[in-house]
Protein backbone atom coordinates (compact mmCIF):
# COMPACT_ATOMS: atom_id res chain seq x y z
CA UNK A 1 0.00 0.00 0.00
CA UNK A 2 1.22 3.55 -0.82
CA UNK A 3 2.23 5.75 2.05
CA UNK A 4 -1.13 6.96 3.09
CA UNK A 5 -2.46 9.93 5.26
CA UNK A 6 -6.04 10.15 6.95
CA UNK A 7 -6.44 13.30 8.40
CA UNK A 8 -9.68 13.87 10.70
CA UNK A 9 -10.69 17.31 11.12
CA UNK A 10 -13.01 20.03 13.11
CA UNK A 11 -12.96 23.58 13.54
CA UNK A 12 -11.02 22.96 16.93
CA UNK A 13 -9.34 19.53 16.92
CA UNK A 14 -7.25 17.59 14.42
CA UNK A 15 -5.72 13.99 14.23
CA UNK A 16 -3.58 12.77 11.48
CA UNK A 17 -2.74 9.15 11.16
CA UNK A 18 -0.13 7.10 9.01
CA UNK A 19 -1.49 4.01 7.69
CA UNK A 20 0.42 0.76 8.18
CA UNK A 21 -0.27 -2.55 7.11
CA UNK A 22 -0.41 -5.06 9.60
CA UNK A 23 1.23 -8.44 9.53
CA UNK A 24 -2.32 -10.33 8.29
CA UNK A 25 -2.68 -7.69 6.03
CA UNK A 26 -5.27 -5.29 7.48
CA UNK A 27 -4.26 -1.82 7.41
CA UNK A 28 -3.70 -0.10 10.93
CA UNK A 29 -3.82 3.91 11.84
CA UNK A 30 -0.51 5.15 13.82
CA UNK A 31 -1.55 8.26 15.83
CA UNK A 32 1.41 10.95 14.07
CA UNK A 33 -0.10 14.45 15.33
CA UNK A 34 -2.92 15.49 17.10
CA UNK A 35 -3.63 19.21 17.97
CA UNK A 36 -6.87 20.64 20.17
CA UNK A 37 -7.38 24.12 19.41
CA UNK A 38 -8.93 25.14 23.00
CA UNK A 39 -10.00 28.58 21.96
CA UNK A 40 -12.54 27.31 19.45
CA UNK A 41 -14.63 25.79 21.62
CA UNK A 42 -15.21 29.07 23.82
CA UNK A 43 -17.62 31.62 23.44
CA UNK A 44 -17.38 34.99 21.62
CA UNK A 45 -18.10 36.27 25.49
CA UNK A 46 -15.23 34.69 26.55
CA UNK A 47 -13.41 36.17 24.08
CA UNK A 48 -14.73 40.01 24.28
CA UNK A 49 -15.05 42.33 26.88
CA UNK A 50 -17.40 44.89 25.71
CA UNK A 51 -20.83 44.75 26.72
CA UNK A 52 -23.57 46.35 24.56
CA UNK A 53 -24.45 50.07 26.00
CA UNK A 54 -21.34 50.17 28.38
CA UNK A 55 -19.54 52.57 26.46
CA UNK A 56 -20.30 55.75 25.07
CA UNK A 57 -19.94 56.04 21.02
CA UNK A 58 -17.66 58.75 20.75
CA UNK A 59 -18.71 61.76 23.02
CA UNK A 60 -16.96 61.86 26.21
CA UNK A 61 -20.73 62.97 27.48
CA UNK A 62 -23.66 61.97 25.97
CA UNK A 63 -25.94 64.98 25.68
CA UNK A 64 -29.44 62.65 25.96
CA UNK A 65 -27.72 59.76 27.68
CA UNK A 66 -29.00 57.54 24.56
CA UNK A 67 -25.56 57.55 22.74
CA UNK A 68 -24.13 54.60 23.55
CA UNK A 69 -22.23 51.88 22.15
CA UNK A 70 -24.84 49.28 20.45
CA UNK A 71 -22.49 46.14 20.96
CA UNK A 72 -21.89 45.60 17.64
CA UNK A 73 -19.51 42.12 16.93
CA UNK A 74 -17.73 43.64 13.69
CA UNK A 75 -18.01 39.90 12.24
CA UNK A 76 -15.36 38.45 15.10
CA UNK A 77 -16.72 34.75 14.79
CA UNK A 78 -16.48 35.20 11.22
CA UNK A 79 -12.92 36.20 11.59
CA UNK A 80 -12.15 33.39 14.22
CA UNK A 81 -13.71 30.74 11.97
CA UNK A 82 -11.02 31.97 9.27
CA UNK A 83 -8.33 31.97 11.31
CA UNK A 84 -8.73 28.52 12.97
CA UNK A 85 -9.32 27.13 9.46
CA UNK A 86 -6.05 28.65 8.10
CA UNK A 87 -4.29 27.06 11.25
CA UNK A 88 -5.72 24.01 10.34
CA UNK A 89 -4.68 24.03 6.75
CA UNK A 90 -0.96 24.86 8.16
CA UNK A 91 -0.48 21.81 9.92
CA UNK A 92 -1.90 19.67 6.93
CA UNK A 93 0.47 21.15 4.65
CA UNK A 94 3.33 20.29 6.91
CA UNK A 95 2.14 17.01 7.21
CA UNK A 96 1.34 16.18 3.81
CA UNK A 97 3.83 17.92 1.50
CA UNK A 98 6.73 15.30 3.05
CA UNK A 99 7.94 13.65 0.16
CA UNK A 100 7.13 10.28 1.88
CA UNK A 101 3.52 10.67 1.92
CA UNK A 102 2.14 10.04 -1.28
CA UNK A 103 -1.77 10.06 -0.81
CA UNK A 104 -4.07 11.31 1.40
CA UNK A 105 -7.42 10.85 3.01
CA UNK A 106 -9.25 14.08 4.43
CA UNK A 107 -11.94 13.99 6.64
CA UNK A 108 -13.42 17.54 8.07
CA UNK A 109 -16.63 18.51 9.35
CA UNK A 110 -19.23 19.86 6.82
CA UNK A 111 -18.99 23.26 8.15
CA UNK A 112 -15.20 23.63 7.28
CA UNK A 113 -14.23 21.08 4.77
CA UNK A 114 -14.34 23.60 1.85
CA UNK A 115 -12.84 26.33 3.21
CA UNK A 116 -10.09 24.00 4.48
CA UNK A 117 -9.45 22.25 0.83
CA UNK A 118 -9.11 25.66 -0.34
CA UNK A 119 -6.73 26.91 1.78
CA UNK A 120 -4.24 23.85 1.15
CA UNK A 121 -1.29 24.00 -1.16
CA UNK A 122 -1.75 22.95 -4.96
CA UNK A 123 0.86 20.42 -4.32
CA UNK A 124 -0.97 18.66 -0.97
CA UNK A 125 -4.55 19.41 -2.70
CA UNK A 126 -3.52 17.15 -5.14
CA UNK A 127 -2.60 14.24 -2.76
CA UNK A 128 -6.00 13.71 -1.94
CA UNK A 129 -7.84 11.07 -3.01
CA UNK A 130 -10.44 10.94 -0.53
CA UNK A 131 -12.51 13.61 0.98
CA UNK A 132 -14.95 13.22 3.15
CA UNK A 133 -17.63 15.83 4.61
CA UNK A 134 -17.88 14.59 8.13
CA UNK A 135 -16.97 14.93 11.47
CA UNK A 136 -14.59 11.81 12.16
CA UNK A 137 -12.81 13.30 14.97
CA UNK A 138 -14.75 11.18 17.94
CA UNK A 139 -14.82 8.24 15.77
CA UNK A 140 -12.43 5.21 16.60
CA UNK A 141 -9.84 3.86 14.53
CA UNK A 142 -11.58 0.88 13.33
CA UNK A 143 -14.32 3.50 11.32
CA UNK A 144 -11.45 3.75 9.02
CA UNK A 145 -11.48 0.09 7.56
CA UNK A 146 -14.26 1.15 5.39
CA UNK A 147 -12.06 4.48 3.79
CA UNK A 148 -9.32 1.93 3.59
CA UNK A 149 -10.91 -0.83 1.86
CA UNK A 150 -10.11 -1.01 -2.01
CA UNK A 151 -14.04 -0.39 -2.64
CA UNK A 152 -15.41 2.49 -4.62
CA UNK A 153 -15.52 5.94 -2.72
CA UNK A 154 -18.51 8.27 -2.88
CA UNK A 155 -17.83 11.93 -2.03
CA UNK A 156 -19.92 13.23 0.53
CA UNK A 157 -21.89 10.55 2.30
Amino acid sequence: MKNTLVVVADLGCLKAFRVENGGTGTPRLELIDQFDNPEAHNRLVERVTDLSGRFHRGAAKPANGKVMSDGERHNIELEQRKRFVRDLARRVNSLARNEEVERCFLAASREINHQLVEELEPRVRAKIEKNLSADLTKFERGYFGALLAPVHFIDGL
